[in-house]
């Protein structure tokens, strides 16, 4: 049986609202800094402090692959920012699909 989610047409409407604005937001972003030709990255304290991580756990992600520094300065490793936001979701789907899966019901045949 399928599990399904009933949602009011206008929350509905929100969300998908809210979803096309980040990617709008993103696109701009990233418009923005090829135009300055400035790197979209964080530093490992920035990514540990924005996503709420141990730096340990940070470490386990780059070696997992999960998280590529897109440059190193110095001797510092940069984050590129598609993979910390790939990452945020990635964590943050787990905590989204308990939520859903409590929220659902079974489609009656």
């Amino acid at each position: 049986m399928k599990k399904m989610i009933k949602i009011e047409s206008r929350s509905f409407a929100a969300l998908v609202r809210s979803y096309k604005k980040s990617l709008n937001m993103l696109a701009v972003l990233q418009h923005i800094c090829q135009e300055n030709e400035v790197a979209l990255s964080m530093l490992p304290d920035e990514v540990c402090e924005l996503i709420n991580l141990a730096p340990a756990e940070i470490e386990k992600q780059c070696l997992s692959g999960r998280l590529r520094f897109a440059e190193e300065e110095n001797g510092t490793k940069h984050y590129s920012i598609v993979d910390i936001i790939n990452l945020k979701d990635s964590i943050d789907w787990k905590v989204i699909n308990k939520q859903i899966e409590s929220l659902s019901f079974e489609e009656e045949e």
